[in-house]
């Protein structure tokens, strides 16, 4: 996970340089250090729960109730 970090660290660090070169407005930089704040929280908290969360459990969540209502139309 420290790799993650450093990684999405050495990103930021690239794009904020960018920016800087190019005499970006303050409204840019909120705008891709958000992106890349919002990125990586999400990135870490899939890594965390990737043993507790499958893409089959949210499947089911999304399509059961659908599912039963369909079953209790056809009987």
């Amino acid at each position: 996970m420290s790799v993650i970090g450093i990684l999405f660290g050495c990103i930021v660090y690239l794009e904020v340089r960018y920016l800087r070169q190019k005499h970006r407005k303050r409204r840019t930089y909120v705008i891709v250090v958000s992106t890349a704040v919002i990125l990586f929280f999400g990135l870490e908290l899939l890594f965390y729960m990737r043993e507790q969360w499958t893409i089959t459990i949210a499947i089911e969540r999304l399509f059961g109730p659908i599912d039963r209502m369909i079953m209790r139309v056809e009987k």
